[in-house]
């Protein structure tokens, strides 16, 4: 298998549909994949990297009964910077993690959540918008643009 931080972004990309590039800037890859490391026994982290490395498609490796709830909380993990319980059948399968709990990783995984960017939005409470900014209308997204190439709406 290729090196374990490029299976991680593949696959992070593969599930949230930004760059290598964009994900890296979030300056959140690093802790992300240490919170999988974290929560998941060494062979489900094997598993789901190496679906990632074999370039299986989201929908097959969210299928997965393994898989996909790994998948679907790592999309969370880049989206809202939260992690959330694995169910209850999971866990009865490959055991119980005190770190496989609801909770925001950070207030920096807050800020750099995808949401924000996806939504053309500011996280709440983090940046000074400026006076009256909620008079002005949203950016949206250009069709079939980059999240990160935004326009404002005239």
């Amino acid at each position: 298998m290729a090196d374990p931080v490029d299976a991680f972004l593949d696959l992070s990309v593969s599930l949230t549909g930004f760059s290598h590039f964009q994900l890296l800037g979030t300056g959140m890859a690093e802790v992300y994949r240490s919170t999988l490391e974290q929560v998941l026994p060494a062979d489900v982290l094997l598993r789901v990297l190496r679906a990632a490395a074999e370039n299986q498609p989201p929908p097959q490796i969210l299928a997965d009964p393994d898989l996909g709830p790994v998948a679907r909380n790592l999309v969370l993990l880049w989206y809202c910077g939260t992690w959330t319980p694995l169910p209850d059948d999971w866990r009865e399968r490959h055991g119980t993690c005190a770190f496989d709990t609801h909770r925001v990783i950070s207030a920096e995984a807050y800020r750099s959540g995808l949401q924000w960017v996806a939504a053309g939005a500011h996280p709440a409470g983090a940046y000074q918008q400026g006076f009256g900014a909620w008079a002005l209308p949203p950016d949206v997204l250009a069709p079939g643009a980059s999240p990160l190439l935004r326009r404002s709406v005239a």
